[in-house]
């Protein structure tokens, strides 16, 4: 794996390149700012696995140039860690909203940047063949009555929608957000009334587009101090909120009606929602389960759905 890190302090950059040639990762090229990183990232003789940011640089920081190098060819799913000593709420939601893949904090533990390093890898190659396929026989399967089996129970990225990122993004926001500012925001499921049944009566490409449409509306009636969502997949979207925003379920159940273009194959969009759940833990397993509860509770509230469109 060859791997651009970027840090404006030399020390860090030769700590990360010995550490990182510890793990097995012998190609490691650094930058001391971010216009000399993005200067590397648009030779298209340079092209890297992975991008270790720091947040805190002159010029320009590590959030600016995270979002800047997803604006980059071939750059579009590379996992972008960030390793920064900045801790603030602030730093971590801009991180994650400009398309970071995971948020490391200094001083680290080198076993957790090895896992982290090994796990964002894996991810983006996975999400990376996925996309690939779906684009590549999107006509073919447009001719056809066959279909790829995609499971309904499925997480799908849908990264043209803003503020909707990839469920394992949102895992690592989670995590990162209940375990170092617990009680700070709140998690809230949504789930697409009947999915089982436009799940069966779709193609891929059709059940997709039904729920990058229930995405869309959901986004758009929630951007009011939401800071980021994802397709859990079986029809459950989840959104995270800053617990200064009292109102994210009762606003979801009340403000449907304003949304006029969210079609879902031609009907109205209903939706069940769920209660929200304080992000409070102290340990990965802890933050992980708070999404489960979320989902379940999404399931558990049939009294309360919300009709858009």
């Amino acid at each position: 794996m060859r791997i651009l890190a970027v840090d404006d302090d030399p020390s860090i950059l030769e700590l990360l390149n010995s550490v990182l040639a510890a793990f097995g990762y012998k190609d490691v090229v650094t930058a001391r700012s971010g216009s000399d990183a993005l200067e590397i990232l648009s030779n298209p003789s340079e092209v890297f696995d992975c991008l270790l940011l720091d947040v805190q640089m002159p010029n320009m920081n590590g959030i600016t140039l995270c979002e800047e190098a997803r604006k980059l060819p071939g750059y579009m799913y590379t996992p972008i860690i960030m390793v920064t000593a900045m801790v603030q709420k602030q730093y971590i939601d801009e991180a994650f909203e400009a398309g970071a893949t995971d948020y490391v904090t200094k001083p680290f533990e080198f076993s957790d940047l090895k896992q982290r390093l090994s796990d964002a890898y894996r991810m983006a190659a996975e999400r990376r063949a996925a996309i690939e396929v779906l684009e590549a026989d999107e006509e073919e399967w447009s001719e056809s009555e066959v279909y790829p089996d995609v499971r309904l129970t499925e997480p799908q990225y849908f990264g043209d929608l803003p503020g909707c990122i990839g469920l394992a993004e949102f895992e690592n926001y989670v995590i990162q957000l209940s375990t170092m500012h617990a009680a700070a925001a709140k998690i809230l499921a949504v789930k697409v009334i009947d999915v089982e049944q436009i799940y069966k009566s779709s193609s891929t490409s059709e059940f997709r587009e039904s729920m990058a449409s229930a995405g869309a509306a959901l986004l758009r009636a929630t951007k009011q101090g939401r800071k980021v969502a994802t397709y859990w997949g079986n029809g459950v979207f989840l959104f995270v909120f800053d617990n200064e925003d009292g109102v994210s379920a009762e606003r979801l159940l009340t403000q449907g009606p304003e949304i006029t273009d969210g079609v879902l194959l031609g009907s109205t969009l209903i939706f069940h929602v769920g209660e929200e759940v304080a992000l409070e833990a102290t340990t990965k397993m802890e933050a992980l389960f708070l999404i489960d509860k979320a989902v379940e509770l999404a399931d558990l509230q049939r009294n309360q759905a919300a009709k858009f469109g």
